[in-house]
């Protein structure tokens, strides 16, 4: 496991402020999705209303801010997979960072979800983008702890974060306008807040390195 060297804010908040922390938050927002999944399921129309939808909010429609917490990642019933291993990135983040980081992680993904929303005038369909930033800091603190894909194939966490970083961030960098560019950053915001700092440290040691070679 990585040694990652957060701000000395997050620090803070996290010898100060243990009052902020949400007791269970990796089997509460599971238990959220599994519940989306199941109402979906029995009736599609429903993730309209659940559906973060920005005219929608100014119209009164406050729920939205809190329920595309609950659209499930798939509607294939795969989704109890996916559900799980959601759940254990949570309880791993947890067991090394604390339950007051991982709630803050996830307050600043929520709250920047939102902000993105109403600041852009974009729906949010979905809430995997706050899934794929847990994985990303799992990736990034234990980065070859190795999963066994389809029960079989051994790979390593952070060939999957790549792959991913790949496909859902390069990629539509290179096609994106400069909204779509706001808009990942700002998705993204709970990452850069937390690793930052970090990233920059061994950015600069290495070129460090690279200069005495």
């Amino acid at each position: 496991m990585r040694q990652i060297i957060f701000p000395n804010w997050l620090l803070w908040i996290d010898k100060n402020l243990k009052w902020l922390s949400i007791p269970k938050l990796p089997l509460a927002l599971t238990l959220i999705q599994a519940l989306g999944f199941l109402l979906v399921m029995g009736k599609p129309a429903f993730q309209n209303q659940l559906i973060l939808d920005p005219s929608a909010v100014f119209y009164g429609e406050i729920w939205r801010i809190f329920t595309f917490i609950a659209i499930p990642l798939t509607n294939h019933i795969l989704v109890f997979f996916v559900l799980w291993f959601f759940y254990s990135i949570m309880v791993w983040l947890e067991n090394a960072w604390g339950s007051t980081l991982l709630t803050v992680y996830f307050l600043v993904a929520w709250f920047s979800t939102v902000l993105v929303s109403i600041l852009l005038g974009i729906q949010i369909k979905t809430f995997s983008y706050i899934e794929f930033s847990f994985f990303f800091a799992l990736a990034t603190v234990v980065p070859n702890k190795e999963i066994h894909l389809f029960f079989i194939l051994p790979i390593a966490f952070k060939w999957i974060a790549i792959f991913m970083v790949a496909v859902f961030l390069i990629v539509p960098l290179f096609l994106a306008s400069y909204k779509d560019l706001l808009y990942l950053s700002l998705l993204f915001a709970n990452y850069l807040l937390f690793f930052g700092k970090d990233c920059w440290l061994l950015f600069r040691k290495e070129l460090e390195k690279r200069r005495k070679v």
